[in-house]
């Protein structure tokens, strides 16, 4: 037998030994009629309770065995009662023809088996309504365990489930990212081939940089705020390229937060938005501001404006809506309802998306530098700000 199953019987045994310690202080104290019928006292009290009990206790393991594998459902409910009806019966009267048989021994009588069997028939009728509904308290019992056990598999089956769903679908979310950004980093690039051949080359480099950056991070639903943002540079040189002096992005990132996990490509969607919407969509030269900066609570805050034409009647921008979607979805998947994000602007005076979550840091935060993007190239065309 292994330890485990040792540890069940011992259990079974203590429980059992409690059961008839209290029936034998209940047959002893309570009754006095009973009490005169003791004719060896306290001790015949103890051994006829605690003897029912052990017997009980000896039976247990098989009671259980049958009652696990007679467990009723809608559909099928007729043969496991049944099955269960018989063994009632059954245990009932193998418990009381081994009391019989057990009890002299303990008092120290002398055992004649054909008349403590014989007497049997006479006993039976008092301990077999005991006995039966002993029997249906161990049932009972097992099927609440067995009951309760299968619950908890399921809700562990089910959160388990959810989890995978929920890691399937941040997954689908991500992928829809990357093909979005590269599209339009190609449609970035393309006008520069006719245009500034040495220029669509390097930006072509940087677009391979962006590539290996996005796929060194692509197993990891949360990176340092520092990767994020050496991914954002890369990204920022190649619009760069492409406006030249119409784009000025400002970045201010308090100190110490260069350790601390954002979400997977958080930044980058955004700032895009701001650029396709905020930027391109108005004459002239534009600027992006993104801050990083702690809140009140252990949470990160990071905010994405610009000063381009703003939101439309609706409160958001055309074509807008796809990315900003996606950004909840990742939030809520990742962080539940511990998390919040805002957009908006005016007509004429920008648009700004503002989110925050819980911080968490990768390593114990240091009190570093902010963390700076390199210098674009040409002209300091962005202001680092800490």
């Amino acid at each position: 037998m292994t330890r485990p199953r040792w540890k069940s019987a011992g259990w079974v045994l203590a429980a059992w030994t409690l059961v008839g310690l209290f029936r034998a202080a209940d047959r002893y104290f309570s009754d006095p009629f009973q009490l005169q019928r003791l004719e060896f006292g306290a001790w015949e009290a103890l051994a006829q309770n605690l003897l029912s009990s052990t017997i009980w206790a000896a039976l247990t393991p098989l009671v259980v065995s049958i009652a696990r594998i007679s467990m009723p459902s809608r559909k099928h409910w007729l043969p496991p009662v049944s099955r269960l009806a018989l063994a009632g019966v059954v245990f009932s009267i193998a418990h009381c023809a081994t009391y019989q048989l057990a009890y002299p021994l303990l008092m120290g009588f002398p055992l004649v088996v054909p008349d403590r069997l014989a007497a049997l028939p006479q006993l039976l009728p008092l301990f077999f309504p005991t006995n039966v509904l002993t029997f249906c308290a161990i049932v009972g019992a097992t099927w609440i365990f067995c009951y309760s056990s299968l619950s908890r598999e399921r809700e562990l089956k089910a959160s388990q489930m959810k989890t995978r769903l929920a890691g399937a679908r941040l997954e689908a979310l991500k992928m829809q990212l990357h093909p979005h950004f590269l599209f339009n980093t190609l449609n970035s690039i393309l006008p520069l081939v006719f245009r500034d051949r040495d220029a669509a080359s390097r930006t072509v480099v940087r677009l391979a940089d962006l590539l290996r950056l996005s796929l060194q991070n692509e197993g990891s639903d949360l990176i340092t705020l520092k990767k994020e943002l050496e991914l954002l540079q890369v990204y920022l040189e190649i619009q760069q390229t492409r406006f030249q002096d119409r784009l000025t992005v400002r970045l201010d990132v308090e100190p110490g937060l260069a350790d601390v996990l954002v979400p997977n490509l958080i930044l980058q969607p955004l700032v895009e938005n701001a650029i396709k919407h905020g930027i391109s969509a108005r004459p002239g030269s534009g600027r992006v501001e993104v801050r990083a900066w702690k809140l009140d609570g252990g949470r990160l805050g990071l905010r994405v404006a610009d000063d381009g034409p703003g939101p439309s009647g609706n409160g958001r921008r055309q074509g807008e809506g796809v990315g900003l979607r996606n950004t909840q979805d990742r939030l809520e998947l990742l962080y539940g309802g511990d998390h919040t994000l805002r957009f908006g602007g005016a007509p004429g005076r920008g648009f700004e998306v503002v989110l925050s979550f819980p911080t968490e840091y990768a390593a114990p935060a240091s009190a570093a530098r902010p963390v700076p993007l390199r210098r674009l190239a040409p002209g300091p065309s962005l202001v680092e700000s800490a």
